[in-house]
């Protein structure tokens, strides 16, 4: 491509399709749902690898690439996972500055949570557990069971006497299987007998299916 000269504040004006379209233009594999401000830094970075390619090739010294440096927000409510591995999933979430402070300053207002949900091949959600976060936090990392499907992560706020209201919702994931150290079969099964008989294994059952937010 012979046009380099991309800049953040040219790409931040652009629509999402259309930070897409160029994306594909500069031949980056763009995954489903990815927010934008992480396409923006992949265009910028690949732009910036096209401005030292062409420097490289230039006689003389050639001007040095613009300093890049991504704002710290987007001023969006949104939420994003993306799975690291069979059972570590990667969220990172987003604020529409205005909406988060009013939330904060409510006196009902509890905590912001992230709620953990799994389907069945039908769609139906088959259980739910919570994860509570910080105001200031932005991500997290969340171990969902090698056993499940398919999972969905939401960013919800709570109130005092009244329902948690749901702020933005993540894309449905599909969960790969293939850890069967991490199963609970494994952790049943695979201890030494004078273990089993002491029932610590069933101990560590009952916790990780009660209290999964812990490991995250």
């Amino acid at each position: 491509m012979d046009t380099v000269n991309v800049t953040r504040s040219y790409l931040e004006g652009l629509s999402t399709p259309e930070l897409i379209s160029l994306a594909d233009e500069y031949g980056i594999d763009i995954p489903e749902d990815l927010n934008r401000r992480f396409i923006i830094g992949e265009l910028l970075e690949a732009t910036e690898e096209l401005n030292e390619e062409k420097k490289d090739t230039m006689h003389g010294d050639g001007e040095a690439p613009e300093s890049i440096e991504l704002p710290e927000s987007y001023n969006e409510t949104t939420i994003t996972a993306v799975m690291q591995n069979p059972v570590w999933c990667y969220v990172y979430w987003d604020f529409k500055a205005a909406e988060k402070e009013k939330m904060i300053h409510t006196p009902s207002f509890m905590s912001f949570v992230l709620k953990v949900s799994f389907f069945s091949d039908e769609d139906k959600i088959t259980e739910t557990f919570d994860i509570n976060i910080n105001p200031s936090d932005k991500e997290q990392y969340v171990l969902l069971p090698p056993t499940e499907t398919a999972a969905r992560i939401d960013l919800y706020a709570e109130f005092r006497n009244s329902e948690p209201r749901c702020l933005a919702k993540s894309g449905i994931l599909s969960m790969p299987k293939g850890c069967p150290e991490l199963s609970l079969s494994a952790i049943e099964s695979d201890v030494p007998e004078i273990i089993r008989l002491s029932g610590f294994s069933k101990l560590i059952r009952t916790h990780y299916l009660n209290h999964r937010q812990s490991f995250s």
